[in-house]
């Protein structure tokens, strides 16, 4: 910005005429200020930030490398501009000693008696005038109302043309009439710019109307310059009023400047907070309009550094809307691949795989962010009405399931009973069929609820080894008495330590076989759908025979312990 800026200075600085591009190299300087308080407000908050800084280390701006540059080009456009202006100064009063010429050549047309001659002399001097450029501002008053005093007396010297002289004169009367009832509306107008510029326009238009008749011509001058003089006073006394209270007004302006500057070095992360202080600094603007006017030049430097700093502040918000709409929009296409995940599981049968990976899309859906608030709330409904889909689907199976579970339950019961009732015949073949028998009833049944499983299995194959232990035992009296006879022979091997270690691999392998039976029972309540019965059936199996061996072991850690039972 700062490099177009000395381009577009250098530019200009090619014009012949400097004065016309006052108001270009105006507008460069002060963008050049607006875009150096940014400069210092980004060097500030960066000094801020510095967790090495010396203590009692104070900021201290780092001027722009092209701030020389700059200089040595505006230095170049005063010189010219003071050089200009000292040709326009003795210009101005070149043309006021010319004017003076002229007016004291004008003074000696009164003595001049020849009628057409004065006529030629007053037409040629008038060309003179009029050709003549401006006069020191200071001069211009005197120099043009001694001229128009000698103009009207000369026409009123001049008696020719009588008729058409009266006539002028009229029509010159009604003119300044009319100016001076103009000048009267000067009193109502309350807009100084306005009341400024029309009191000159109207002194303009006096100057420039011919004699009017004697007997009034004074008296009508001090009416329309009293008037005049009435407003150029209230003029005055305006800005009388403006450079009384510039003070206060740039204080003022500076309180803003540092409010803004406060606001730019809060570290504002959450849009709700954004809202808030763009609120606060559209009210400084707002202050500003109403703190009136400082001196023009510290006006415009104040305005300058306010500007660019209100423009910082709007920079940085506009960086963290984009910011903000960016991660929106990686949040909404996060949350989409996450609906469209829950919608390809809401018509599954798998409940136990589909329940664990929706609750994993759920923390997901937590883990993810927001998304615009125009978007949150329809992305969470489509989102929501796939889980709720797969939910309401999952109850209402379990829903039907349990009841068909519960009259299980109550079967199951029912042959509880018949077993607790039923007496062994000393047949064994007769025995065993009879038991397999109820053993295919029980396994024919079905599920009963997952929290009654093992009370029913408990009594199920407490009853049946109950039974089957009447017609093993005396297998198990064959076992036992072997066993007996191996731990004698340890004993006369290895003593005691032979004992302990045959102890300790006992109980090691009871221990194991508890385990595998409450891993059995924990996955029964797992197994739905199809060909699960025939799983559950090889699982009771099992859990029937770790329990016989466990009993088994438990006689032969109590055989070691009690060698005389």
């Amino acid at each position: 910005m700062k490099e177009h800026l000395i381009e577009k200075l250098n530019a200009l600085l090619e014009s012949e005429d400097i004065m016309s591009v006052r108001e270009a190299v105006r507008d460069i300087r002060s963008d050049w200020k607006a875009e150096t308080a940014k400069e210092r407000q980004l060097q500030r908050e960066s000094f801020d930030a510095r967790t090495d800084r010396e203590e009692g280390e104070e900021f201290t701006y780092i001027p722009h490398e092209l701030e020389g540059r700059l200089q040595e080009l505006l230095k170049k456009y005063e010189d010219r501009i003071e050089e200009r202006g000292k040709q326009l100064a003795a210009e101005r009063l070149h043309n006021y000693q010319l004017r003076q010429i002229i007016l004291s050549e004008f003074e000696l047309l009164r003595n001049e008696e020849n009628i057409g001659k004065a006529f030629a002399t007053h037409k040629e001097l008038k060309e003179r005038w009029d050709a003549i450029g401006d006069v020191p501002g200071d001069k211009y008053q005197e120099v043009n109302e001694r001229w128009g005093r000698l103009n009207q007396d000369f026409y009123y010297q001049i008696r020719i043309y009588k008729e058409l002289q009266e006539h002028d004169l009229k029509i010159n009367l009604k003119k300044k009439e009319e100016l001076i009832d103009e000048a009267r509306k000067l009193a109502e107008i309350n807009q100084i710019n306005d009341l400024e510029i029309l009191s000159r326009k109207l002194q303009r238009e006096w100057m420039h109307i011919g004699p009017s008749p004697r007997e009034t011509f004074k008296e009508l001058g001090d009416t329309f310059f009293g008037l005049v003089r009435e407003a150029q006073t209230r003029i005055q006394a305006h800005y009388d009023e403006l450079h009384k209270h510039s003070e206060e007004a740039l204080n003022k302006k500076r309180a803003l400047v540092e409010k803004l500057r406060e606001i730019l070095g809060l570290e504002l992360s959450q849009q709700a907070a954004w809202n808030r202080w763009t609120d606060e600094v559209l009210k400084l603007q707002e202050e500003w309009k109403q703190t009136g006017w400082a001196r023009k030049r510290e006006n415009e430097e104040i305005w300058q550094e306010f500007r660019g700093l209100c423009d910082l502040f709007f920079s940085k918000l506009k960086q963290f809307s984009d910011q903000r709409k960016s991660t929106f929009s990686a949040n909404k296409e996060k949350k989409e691949k996450l609906i469209e995940q829950a919608r390809l599981l809401q018509d599954s049968t798998e409940w136990k795989t589909a329940t664990e990976n929706l609750k994993k899309l759920q923390e997901q859906w937590k883990e993810c962010g927001s998304a615009d608030p125009r978007d949150e709330q329809k992305l969470w409904q489509r989102f929501r009405s796939s889980c709720d889909i797969f939910f309401n689907r999952k109850k209402e199976h379990f829903g039907e399931l349990s009841g068909q579970q519960e009259e299980n339950l109550r079967l199951k019961e029912a042959l509880l009973s018949e077993i607790e009732q039923l007496q062994l015949s000393g047949n064994r073949t007769e025995d065993l069929r009879s038991l397999k028998e109820i053993s295919e009833r029980w396994h024919g049944i079905g599920f009963v609820p997952r929290e009654k499983v093992k009370d029913v299995m408990d009594r199920y194959n407490a009853l049946l080894d109950k039974l089957y232990g009447q017609l093993n035992a005396r297998r198990e009296e064959q076992q036992m008495n072997a066993f007996r006879s191996r731990i004698r022979h340890v004993k006369a091997d290895g003593g005691e330590t032979g004992v302990r270690k045959e102890r300790n691999f006992l109980r090691d392998k009871v221990e194991r076989l508890r385990n595998d039976i409450r891993q059995y029972e924990n996955n029964m309540g797992f197994f739905t759908g199809k060909g699960a019965e025939g799983m559950r059936k090889e699982i009771e199996k099992k859990i029937r025979q770790a329990e016989q061996e466990i009993e088994e072991l438990r006689k032969k850690i109590a055989l070691i312990d009690n060698p005389q039972e």
